[in-house]
């Protein structure tokens, strides 16, 4: 399960032309190219975790905006804007496991308290938390807006349409851990069998997954409410923290 930064960079290259071929992406169907965010930083992670969500918005009519650009300070996923509340804590989660998992020790929910708030000293730290992550989308046609979420779209759009490409980035990215964001990214993955023989519906929140394969854990989305409290967000962290303990065998 080796990521090789080589193979990746050439795998992205593909992923884009893949899309470009199915997309009218340079009028309607603008996306953000997906997938690691800083090879150097990725490469060197001793627990990769690849972030799946539904879809970008606002990235439409733009052509292809590589995502390896959000650490020039772009901020393309908007870390940094108040209104993007997905990005901001699922960021947030992942600063807090990684840091947990590092110190073998489970962050307090007080060390948690003012991290959703958009400041100087937060966006440094979860870009820092992003350059050691992978992110897709199982939709790769941006949105105009960030208006309610068509389910349907979202998951025609994934099997029908980036079946192949999904299954490439999967592979280029190389993770132990996929973290799927929402019931609808999680079952166009599982519908594409992309997700290993043992991992099934229904068991949101629970680590699934492992030995050949990646861990994988189904979330709800980051803009829900089970999202929106320093404590709800503890809950979230406390479950994934123990899991990936009794997991570490799995994770090499």
């Amino acid at each position: 399960m080796a990521f090789e930064k080589e193979k990746y960079a050439a795998y992205h290259q593909d992923v884009i032309e893949l899309i470009k071929q199915s997309h009218d992406w340079e009028n309607s169907e603008g996306f953000i190219a997906d997938g690691v965010i800083n090879s150097d930083t990725y490469s060197q992670q001793k627990l990769r975790v690849l972030c799946v969500l539904a879809e970008s918005y606002g990235y439409d009519k733009n052509g292809v905006t590589d995502i390896q650009s959000q650490c020039a300070e772009n901020d393309l996923l908007g870390l940094g804007s108040p209104a993007v509340k997905s990005v901001r804590r699922l960021t947030s989660l992942l600063w807090a496991l990684l840091s947990s998992l590092e110190h073998g020790q489970e962050i307090e929910e007080t060390a948690l308290h003012g991290l959703y708030r958009c400041n100087p000293n937060n966006l440094d730290r979860l870009q820092q938390t992003l350059a050691r992550l992978a992110w897709i989308n199982v939709k790769k046609a941006s949105r105009a807006d960030g208006t309610r979420m068509d389910a349907l779209e979202v998951f025609r759009h994934a099997t029908e349409r980036n079946g192949s490409i999904l299954a490439k980035q999967i592979d280029a990215t190389s993770p132990h851990l996929i973290i799927i964001c929402g019931e609808q990214p999680f079952r166009a993955l599982h519908s594409l069998n992309l997700l290993g023989e043992n991992v099934h519906l229904g068991k949101k929140l629970q680590l699934q997954g492992g030995e050949n394969g990646p861990l994988v854990v189904e979330l709800s989305h980051p803009a829900a409410r089970t999202w929106n409290s320093y404590k709800k967000l503890h809950t979230i962290l406390s479950t994934l923290f123990q899991s990936i303990q009794t997991s570490k065998s799995s994770l090499s």
